[in-house]
């Protein structure tokens, strides 16, 4: 089974993008960004396509959240057209380059206690829970 996260080491900083465990659809779907400086911090967002904005919305007018959707919000949004590796890291480099990055992006104040085998090992005994249920 593929890992639930991608990690792509940039010049000036690492990126992962966590895209779970369900298959993955780069035109309709939503994914955890993290991008970690050489210095240690590291800031979060998350990638949203517009289809998939406009699928969940439709799916919420079922379910009854955000006022059967009449709206939706999250924090720390950045809208793209297709949710590529490429795509994300030419709009972070862009961010950084326009020196807007931290208005997206949210500073994470606790460093991670997982590191990326912990989260495997995560990941392997929820999967395991998955297949027993």
């Amino acid at each position: 089974m593929d890992k639930p996260y991608i990690v792509v080491q940039r010049n000036d900083y690492k990126l992962t993008i966590y895209n779970g465990i369900i298959p993955f659809n780069s035109d309709n779907d939503n994914v955890d960004v993290c991008v970690t400086f050489p210095n240690g911090e590291s800031f979060s967002a998350v990638f949203f396509t517009l289809q998939n904005i406009e699928t969940l919305m439709k799916q919420y007018k079922k379910t009854g959240e955000c006022a059967a959707g009449m709206y939706f919000w999250t924090s720390d949004m950045m809208i793209v057209d297709k949710l590529t590796e490429e795509t994300i890291c030419q709009t972070i480099d862009n961010l950084l380059a326009e020196e807007d990055f931290e208005s997206i992006f949210s500073k994470n104040e606790e460093p991670s206690d997982v590191s990326p085998e912990e989260g495997d090992e995560l990941f392997n005994c929820f999967s395991e829970s998955l297949r027993k249920s």
